[in-house]
């Protein structure tokens, strides 16, 4: 089983790794100090690990980025009980922030609404775990409306108040006010990964694990 665990390890951060070079970044890791405490502020809704740690890990994605997945299975093996890097996210807290990449992925902007909707009703680290499971199918639907449907039943929904918020001009606004908040801070591509407020240029995973492991 733990050299299963390791095999598996080891796939992730290959793919992880070959991916993200497709999706490498260019620019500065240096932002102002009014955009890196924003980065730095957690929204309870999408904070996983450990919401009151003293360091924060902030990172913006897309749910249609082939590396935002593998940054996603990459990232839960930290969270296994049997898992060396389980201190890390005692640490840490992890913030999610959109970054729709509404030019190349159809649906970047009604999964990241979709997500949010699911925010309200606590149930945003299911929707994004199944959006990434997913991932393959979003190039093949013509319409994604009634894959939505379906999500929304599958994880027990208020199926009403779920399509309502999905239209809800705030959480469109949040979502929109997070991809500004991105490009403001130089992100360009996903996943793009802040460490207390800093930029991690050119990322690649055991650079992440290395940069967490020195918290």
């Amino acid at each position: 089983m733990k050299k299963q665990i390791v095999y598996s390890l080891l796939g992730l951060v290959v793919l992880f790794g070959g991916l993200f070079g497709v999706y490498k970044l260019i620019g500065s890791g240096s932002v102002d100090a009014d955009t890196a405490k924003k980065l730095v502020e957690r929204i309870p809704s999408r904070t996983m690990w450990n919401k009151n740690a003293p360091h924060t890990l902030t990172v913006f994605s897309d749910f249609e980025c082939p590396a935002c997945k593998a940054f996603d299975d990459y990232l839960q093996t930290f969270e296994a009980t049997n898992s060396p890097q389980l201190p890390i996210t005692k640490k840490t807290a992890l913030v999610f922030r959109y970054f729709p990449l509404y030019q190349i992925h159809q649906y970047a902007y009604p999964l990241a609404y979709a997500a949010e909707a699911a925010a309200r009703q606590g149930k945003f680290a299911e929707i994004t775990k199944r959006f990434f499971a997913d991932q393959s199918q979003f190039g093949t639907m013509a319409n994604i409306k009634p894959y939505l449907v379906t999500v929304a039943k599958d994880l027990s929904l208020n199926a009403t108040q779920f399509q309502k918020d999905m239209n809800d001009p705030k959480i469109q606004q949040v979502v929109q006010d997070e991809l500004q908040l991105g490009e403001s801070a130089g992100v360009n591509a996903t996943p793009t990964f802040f460490l207390d407020g800093q930029k991690l240029e050119n990322l690649a995973p055991l650079d992440l694990l290395n940069a967490l492991k020195k918290l």
